[in-house]
């Protein structure tokens, strides 16, 4: 907050300063974080979920290729 900004805009003397004290005297209760351990365990476990799932994948493409190859190489239809 430009407090200084306010302080010359306000006509009221004082009343900024008030406004600013009660501002920095304000503390806010923010609950513990309790979820970020977990949350972090599940991204764990989808990253290694997702690496064997890649690794699978990359292999059905290679075997999809090696077929689509053979497929290429075999005589037209025509002949």
């Amino acid at each position: 907050i430009d407090w200084a900004n306010y302080k010359k805009l306000v006509p009221v003397q004082g009343l900024v300063d008030s406004f600013q004290k009660q501002y920095e005297a304000l503390k806010v209760p923010y609950p513990k974080d309790t979820y970020t351990p977990q949350v972090d365990a599940q991204v764990k476990e989808s990253q290694s979920e997702i690496d064997s799932y890649k690794k699978a994948s990359e292999q059905r493409i290679q075997s999809y290729q090696k077929e689509i190859a053979h497929l290429k190489s075999l005589l037209p239809y025509e002949q």
